[in-house]
């Protein structure tokens, strides 16, 4: 038989809440009921009671605290020995914490408290909360060996919008029959378990991850402006987790034919619009550049979907990213295990730096290709100085192409921040250039000599004279 304190909504066991100014608020909702012992004692009152624990240590961060509203509590009578309650609470960052409920029925005769059972929810935590979004390399497809454990600071809201602490497969279709995202096959790890572990190292708090991204998805099914119902189950995920901090983009795959190549760009920028207008603030993005895929039929294609993606980090506001140009992968275009934790590493450092004002972790991007007698000289912005890690392919990996049709590099030096390509032959008339733009590429690796991240590829910048 019921009595004490039923908690009905407002959190879930291991639910991670997204922090505002070091804190963050929920409200609960439930029902409570005097046990008929407590009645035939005499009770002059009851009230349903919540306090917070740290589970660390079991100290009492937040006292026994009375309910904001109540029906029913006026026991004198005998009559109103049950109600609903309503809690308003504000629980500081960090975790995990044990909220408990209590009723607190308080006897006729003495004055004493008798403190009645109530329900508890375990593992919560206050900190960075983030949806990931995009295509199988988001929703986690890799194979492979690699140590990537679970991590009692990392919590995942699954498809069957259950909060869990985090382990491979997270997009798994477990209890999630209706879910849009849902997977067909079996899946296997993604980037962003690394990510989390990472990210807490860095700011000392948990972090929540909640899963929207799907397998083959195009951009059309994420612009609600042409399909959007990926773009629809993500803003309502979001608004389940009671907001994020950041949404993490690795998609592209799909687009890379020509008509949909077309679209890529406006449809990413409506996209990201969209969202920051149904949240109501600008929330950042934080995007992963296309890895190779050798049996892609249009190189054209694949080429353009990275220079877009290149693009939107420069032309739209708090949007960045990161190569991924030298992770191994596990299949023909998925990254493997090992590569997944590589790139967790790298967004967590990028995101912290960006989100909380860690050092600044940004990939070698160029500015200009201009003509310097017979070399072109390159340079970049978020480069101190270049390793080339594969130098017999680095030449290979550029294609330069004038009013007389392709012309090869046949040499790469590096300066500083700068590089000098010297082509087979004069350039004529208008001239573009890319690099590691093709599906293949690129097949050498230029890194940063500071951050060892690889050059962003980039397709058809002209070579200014």
């Amino acid at each position: 038989m019921f009595y004490g304190v039923e908690i009905i909504t407002g959190l879930q066991d291991w639910q991670v809440l997204q922090r505002h100014k070091g804190k963050a608020k929920a409200t609960l909702k439930g029902r409570w009921e005097l046990e008929k012992g407590a009645i035939r004692a005499g009770v002059r009152s009851a009230t349903p009671v919540w306090r917070l624990v740290s589970e660390q240590d079991q100290c009492i961060m937040i006292p026994w605290t009375a309910c904001s509203r109540q029906t029913g509590g006026d026991v004198l009578t005998g009559e109103e020995v049950k109600g609903s309650w309503e809690a308003d609470i504000t629980l500081p960052q960090g975790g995990p914490y044990r909220l408990e409920t209590s009723l607190d029925a308080v006897s006729k005769a003495t004055g004493e408290h008798w403190m009645f059972r109530g329900d508890i929810r375990v593992h919560i935590g206050v900190g960075d909360v983030f949806c990931m979004a995009g295509q199988s390399n988001a929703a986690g497809y890799a194979k492979g060996l690699a140590f990537d454990p679970p991590d009692v600071r990392v919590h995942l809201q699954r498809n069957s919008g259950k909060w869990d602490m985090a382990a491979h497969p997270m997009n798994d279709a477990t209890d999630a029959a209706d879910c849009v995202n849902a997977p067909m096959s079996v899946t296997g790890t993604s980037p962003f378990l690394s990510f989390g572990r990472r990210y807490a190292d860095y700011t000392g708090l948990p972090v929540g991850l909640v899963q929207a991204a799907q397998g083959g998805s195009p951009m059309a099914r994420w612009d609600r402006r042409r399909n959007g119902d990926l773009y629809r189950n993500m803003a309502a995920k979001i608004q389940a987790a009671g907001g994020v901090r950041a949404i993490l983009w690795y998609q592209g795959c799909a687009d890379a034919d020509q008509e949909n190549a077309a679209a890529y760009a406006d449809s990413f920028a409506r996209m990201a619009e969209d969202t920051r207008r149904e949240l109501g603030w600008e929330i950042p993005f934080f995007t992963f550049q296309l890895n190779r895929y050798e049996t892609q039929p249009d190189a054209a294609a694949w080429g353009k979907i990275k220079e877009i993606q290149r693009q939107a980090a420069l032309n739209l506001e708090k949007v960045w990213i990161l190569p991924t140009a030298g992770i191994p992968q596990g299949d023909e275009i998925h990254s493997s295990a090992a590569g997944n934790v590589m790139l967790g590493e790298m967004l967590a450092r990028q995101a912290h730096g960006a989100l909380n004002g860690g050092p600044a972790f940004e990939a070698p991007d160029v500015t200009e290709a201009r003509m310097e007698g017979e070399t072109i000289r390159l340079t970049f912005r978020n480069a101190t100085g270049f390793t080339r890690l594969r130098p017999l392919h680095d030449a290979s990996d550029f294609q330069l192409t004038d009013e007389q049709g392709e012309n090869a590099v046949q040499n790469v030096a590096t300066q500083e921040n700068e590089l000098w390509l010297t082509p087979d032959r004069p350039v004529v008339g208008k001239a573009y250039l890319s690099y590691g733009a093709h599906p293949r590429g690129p097949e050498g690796c230029i890194v940063d000599a500071q951050t060892y991240l690889p050059i962003l590829a980039f397709d058809h910048v002209e070579v200014s004279v």
